[in-house]
């Protein structure tokens, strides 16, 4: 039995004021199907955050028919389940999906009772599906389908104190008895010792990251998991898949990609990564201004980082004629170890209007030399004094 395990499509996704529909369209069909189509799994499951926003935009739903559409086309059944950015707007149509072999889960109904999955060759495995919820439905959907567990625990769910999502997690699981193997558990949470990249919407409750413990899932043969954006694998038997796409800059350097998992006679004969080119390329360039401007040409995405101590006028609108796809600029930050940040009232005397005139260039003076603890540059004092005419100049024709 051949299966691709992916996660974290994120479709819709919003890069920095870019919208990637069109990138993440031209990925499908230029490498992931592709890929489908070379391997020709038996199945393929995505563990949550199909697409970005709980409310998708017409042209990200489009994107997410055309994706069911060619599934449906290539003949290859596929189980998705929700993760924390998606809601059941995604899964409205399920039933009539169900029929095409494509399972969206979005309760704890094949928690209950795995879903059965036989190829053609006979050979079967087991998922049970823990798709993403949030207390309120993971309490609700476990009243519905363990009325005669919970009485038991009546006192337990009626209490005023806050549950935590661990708990009741964790008390779940307590509801299962026998597994049939080989047992799958698909989710979308974070494991200890899993690594975050820093881009994941962390799953909080109370103010904190709910992060599991994974002697919790002890009991599953293989762990199927979304939430983590990083492809890797933890202890003997959990898979992240992490995001098709890299989503942050801090993520240009790390590949992407999917899981390939093999079984035969219920054992795992076969594991891979399998590394997709992103159909965009992400940069992050650090330099002076001066030397920035002189670069070629670059249409990938990049964020810069200016080391100039003085301010460069227009430096956005500038670079961007060397860097069409520039989407941040930001300059790098000093060590302000020995800056003075004792803001009391001495001080702030300078100040005080009874002690100083009100004038601008002072004042400003002043305020660099609080702020970094030592006098102002002449060369950076003379581009402040230049946007000060500016607007000076500017407050006048308004005036008149």
């Amino acid at each position: 039995m051949k299966i691709i395990h992916t996660s974290d499509w994120h479709l819709g996704k919003n890069f920095f004021g870019k919208k990637l529909t069109e990138e993440q369209s031209i990925f499908f069909e230029k490498y992931f199907f592709p890929l489908l189509e070379d391997i020709k799994p038996d199945l393929l499951i995505i563990t949550g955050d199909i697409v970005d926003k709980p409310n998708p935009d017409y042209e990200t739903q489009q994107l997410f028919k055309d994706i069911l559409y060619n599934l449906f086309d290539k003949k290859i059944p596929a189980i998705f389940i929700l993760g924390n950015h998606d809601s059941k707007r995604i899964s409205l149509y399920k039933e009539f999906l169900r029929d095409l072999n494509l399972i969206l889960v979005d309760n704890l109904n094949y928690f209950k009772n795995p879903f059965v999955f036989e190829n053609r060759k006979g050979e079967k495995a087991y998922f049970y599906i823990l798709p993403y919820l949030s207390l309120y439905e993971l309490k609700e959907n476990m009243e519905n389908f363990w009325q005669e567990e919970i009485q038991r625990f009546a006192i337990f769910f009626n209490s005023k104190n806050q549950l935590f999502l661990k708990e009741l997690i964790e008390l779940l699981l307590s509801f299962q008895n026998s597994l049939k193997r080989p047992a799958f558990l698909l989710g979308h949470f974070a494991l200890e010792k899993g690594i975050f990249t820093g881009e994941e919407v962390t799953l909080k409750c109370i103010g904190r990251e709910e992060i599991f413990p994974i002697n919790f899932f002890e009991k599953y043969d293989f762990l199927l998991l979304g939430h983590l954006h990083r492809l890797q694998k933890i202890s003997h038997k959990a898979y992240y898949a992490g995001s098709l796409l890299p989503y942050s800059f801090e993520e240009a350097n790390y590949n992407k990609g999917v899981w390939f998992l093999e079984l035969k006679n219920n054992s795992l004969v076969k594991e891979e990564k399998i590394y997709l080119n992103p159909s965009f390329k992400i940069k992050t360039l650090k330099g002076y201004f001066n030397d920035l401007i002189k670069y070629p040409k670059d249409e990938a995405y990049i964020k810069v980082i200016l080391k100039d101590e003085i301010p460069v006028l227009h430096p956005f609108e500038r670079l961007k004629t060397v860097f069409p796809n520039l989407l941040v600029l930001e300059y790098e930050e000093k060590d302000k170890s020995n800056a003075n940040y004792d803001f009391n009232a001495d001080s702030l005397e300078i100040f005080d209007k009874a002690e100083i005139d009100l004038n601008e260039e002072k004042l400003f003076k002043e305020f660099y030399k609080l702020i970094e603890g030592n006098e102002i540059d002449e060369k950076l004092f003379k581009v402040f004094q230049k946007y000060l005419e500016n607007f000076n100049e500017e407050l006048n024709k308004e005036t008149l």
